[in-house]
């Protein structure tokens, strides 16, 4: 197979261009063109690319499907020839390989799952998920190679004066091999080379558009010194919860532990990190039943927190076990089917998952989790959730709740009545916060931080847009009460450790709800100017970090922030939405 000599003279022209040409575009879109047209036109009689090989056709592939032109199946005979091609080099076990060249495997496997992906993900979803089982077996990183480049690219280009210039200047110097010399002269290269250019080179096309996407927060050695320390808090991905003096492997807490360590990009993971991140979550889709929970106890909790660790690792191969975690998760919703009424106070919610009632911490998990299984927002149950959403705020035109309630600490019945502020509460007529008493003995549940970002991120995961009246009520509680220091809301007279119970769950709830509300800086607030919230937030858990890399709620322990791992898997989901 050879290539042909206009082939190189045109990119040698490209390389070589007039003193009155322009300069080279920065995405790199001609010399992108360039190379493929020359694979294009030395492509071998059965559709493979470069030197023929599974090695050469793969990479040429999965770079031609993640360039400008985001190349697929459906774009010609020649790019289904090539894809067919290179699944004749598919094996049994999933993987894929050149005859003779079994220490290649695990290499050429990644690479083709890159190209699949890229060029057919939905038609090829069972080669994808079997070859991806392979490298986990084998205890391989299921990354993709060329995504690590990329991340490399734009981590060295960043440090350079001009990145982009820098990047152009990569992908000059990669394409000089495949010109056959640095003028082009010389005998034809290797069809490999210009293989390894068309990597090279769309690699740097990537990384450039990383570069020019709006600027987003690094990963930062906070994150890192805290990622550090939930590695010593588990065993092969699992972690742990202490009774009675032993150590219990624990599904909830092994789901959130999980989520947070996937907030590292998979690109940028060392190897340890990939092996304990495969392991987990290989040891969580073992503990899922056939109802479709995760775990024995708070299985809404425990369920959430799988769905969070599984949809981070966006494997095709975990569609089914999302499916049977929503089907169980919309089980759990108080609604008709349990024998709700609309009239019912818990009505729309989710609890624990037993017979205890529902709150708006549960159904801001089971919300989210619904969300991250791909259930519309226009499905029944998000309607369901407004029901009880609405009860939970404080706000008189949209909550219908009132009445004499029970009051959990003694029993006994108090009238109890929304107040008007915008925020919420734990669930209708409850209120860790306290209550504020009016003259004729009528109790108003107090509004508090963590339920009030809780509210707003169910809002808007239930479909409703941030100009709607309910959404702009607890936005403007939030302005109004806007702190790092406690969570806000809370009654004074209960004392100032009261002000501090969930403070890291309000940090991570706070960060997910004004990122998906789509608020930058937070105005009217008692600071002189608006503030950004994302680096108020890093700035703030970055002094409260411990010397080993964890957070610990050192005022109130309660709601398990007595745990290092607890605190410190909020904090690192939080930070996770301060790099936008």
């Amino acid at each position: 197979m050879s290539l042909t000599v206009s082939s190189f003279a045109l990119i040698a022209g490209l390389l070589c261009p007039s003193p009155a040409s322009p300069p080279a575009p920065t995405i790199l879109k001609r010399e992108v063109d360039m190379l493929v047209r020359a694979l294009r036109h030395s492509a071998g009689d059965d559709g493979s690319l470069g030197s023929g090989s599974a090695w050469s056709t793969a990479r040429a592939l999965a770079a031609m499907g993640n360039c400008h032109r985001f190349y697929s199946r459906h774009d010609g005979p020649w790019i289904r020839g090539a894809l067919d091609a290179l699944l004749r080099h598919r094996r049994e076990d999933g993987s894929f390989a050149d005859a003779g060249d079994a220490a290649a495997t695990v290499d050429i496997t990644r690479w083709a799952i890159a190209a699949l992906r890229a060029l057919d993900p939905d038609t090829m979803a069972g080669e994808i998920d079997a070859a991806t089982r392979y490298l986990r077996d084998q205890g391989h990183s299921t990354a993709s190679p060329l995504a690590e480049i990329v991340h490399e690219l734009a981590r060295t280009a960043r440090t350079a004066d001009a990145p982009e210039d820098h990047l152009a200047q990569t992908a000059r110097a990669a394409m000089g091999p495949a010109l056959g010399g640095p003028a082009g002269g010389g005998p034809a290269p290797d069809p490999d080379a210009v293989v390894d250019a068309l990597v090279q080179v769309v690699a740097c096309q990537r990384a450039a558009r990383e570069i020019e996407a709006p600027a987003a927060a690094p990963w930062s050695d906070v994150q890192q010194h805290g990622i550090a320390f939930l590695l010593q808090q588990q065993k092969d991905g699992v972690f742990f919860v202490e009774q009675g003096g032993q150590r219990f492997p624990d599904v909830g807490l092994s789901g959130i532990g999980l989520a947070a360590l996937q907030t590292k990009p998979e690109a940028a993971r060392t190897e340890e990190e990939r092996r304990v991140v495969e392991g987990g979550l290989a040891w969580l889709r073992e503990q899922q039943g056939e109802d479709g929970a995760f775990g024995q106890r708070n299985v809404n909790y425990s369920t959430c927190a799988a769905v969070m660790a599984l949809a981070a690792a966006g494997r095709d191969s975990d569609r089914a076990a999302l499916d049977r975690a929503q089907h169980f998760l919309l089980w759990l919703q108080n609604t008709e089917d349990r024998g709700y009424a609309a009239a019912d106070r818990d009505y729309g919610s989710i609890g624990y998952g037993g017979d205890e009632r529902g709150d708006l911490s549960n159904l801001q998990f089971a919300v989210d989790a619904l969300r991250r299984t791909d259930l519309d927002s226009e499905h029944e149950a998000f309607r369901k959730a407004l029901v009880f959403l609405q009860r939970c705020q404080n706000q008189r035109d949209s909550n219908d709740f009132g009445g004499k309630v029970r009051f959990n600490e003694d029993g006994s019945w108090h009238e109890v009545a929304s107040s008007d502020d915008g925020g919420a509460v734990y669930y209708p007529g409850n209120s860790p916060a306290g209550y504020d008493e009016l003259p004729d003995g009528t109790r108003l549940p107090r509004s508090y931080g963590s339920m009030t970002y809780a509210l707003l991120k169910c809002y808007i995961l239930c479909g409703l847009p941030p100009t709607d009246e309910r959404v702009q009520a607890a936005v403007r509680w939030i302005q109004a009460h806007w702190t790092l220091e406690r969570n806000p809301g809370v009654d004074p007279a209960l004392g100032e450790d009261a002000q501090h119970q969930g403070l890291f769950y309000s940090y991570m709830v706070m960060a997910q709800a004004l990122d998906l509300v789509g608020i930058d800086e937070i105005v009217g607030a008692a600071e002189a100017s608006p503030v950004d919230w994302r680096a108020s937030l890093r700035v703030h858990l970055a002094g409260t970090q411990r010397d080993d890399g964890s957070w610990l709620n050192e005022r109130n322990g309660r709601w398990w922030e007595n745990m290092p791992l607890v605190c410190t898997v909020y904090a690192l989901l939080a930070l996770d939405r301060c790099s936008s």
